[in-house]
């Protein structure tokens, strides 16, 4: 054989285990056979240690299985990408977009409307000694703009915190909301 040929972690394999200088064809085969077998499974065995696996069961009998399959067709996701996005948003508080392309394209509006308001902003003209400075205030409220709405498109408010904030707006929404829980607590008990 070639001695280029010979470069590499199987050549390695079937040098240090002899079987090139004294084994036959077919022992030759049967090391590589056994040298790409240790390898895949070291390679996968590596793999689980990196990447830990999970296996989720879902009932298409309760619609487990539709509810997550529609939901990641919204998304515009694989299921597995979907089920993995869905718990970490959940872990991190945070909100999958359903068209990441859609929030794309706003972000880059918003950027060129950002852009061209800086752009005349620099270039002054005479006897509009008060223009620049409502350029700049335009360009603070884009600039703020941008940054509620990838806030609250990416990290939208709890149930809690929404609630939260509407009684302190309306103190009296706290009564309705307890007499109304009560209502539904009751109405439970007697079903």
């Amino acid at each position: 054989m070639p001695k280029k040929a010979r470069k590499g972690a199987l050549w390695a394999y079937l040098d240090a285990s002899g079987v090139l200088e004294k084994g036959t064809e077919e022992e030759i085969k049967s090391a590589k056979k056994a040298y790409w077998k240790e390898y895949i499974l070291n390679y996968r065995r590596k793999q689980r240690a990196d990447k830990p696996e999970f296996i989720v069961w879902l009932s298409k009998k309760n619609g487990d299985y539709f509810k997550i399959f529609i939901s990641a067709k919204q998304h515009k996701m694989a299921m597995t990408t979907f089920l993995r996005s869905s718990a970490l948003a959940y872990v991190n508080k945070t909100f999958i977009v359903p068209d990441r392309l859609q929030i794309v394209e706003l972000k880059q509006l918003l950027s060129q409307c950002l852009n061209e308001i800086q752009t005349i902003v620099k270039q002054k003209e005479k006897y509009f000694w008060g223009k620049e400075q409502k350029f700049k205030d335009i360009e603070k409220r884009i600039e703020k703009l941008e940054s509620d709405l990838t806030k609250k498109l990416e990290q939208p408010n709890t149930l809690e915190e929404l609630i939260k904030k509407e009684i302190e707006k309306e103190p009296a929404l706290k009564e309705h909301l307890l007499a109304f829980l009560n209502l539904y607590d009751n109405k439970n008990q007697i079903a």
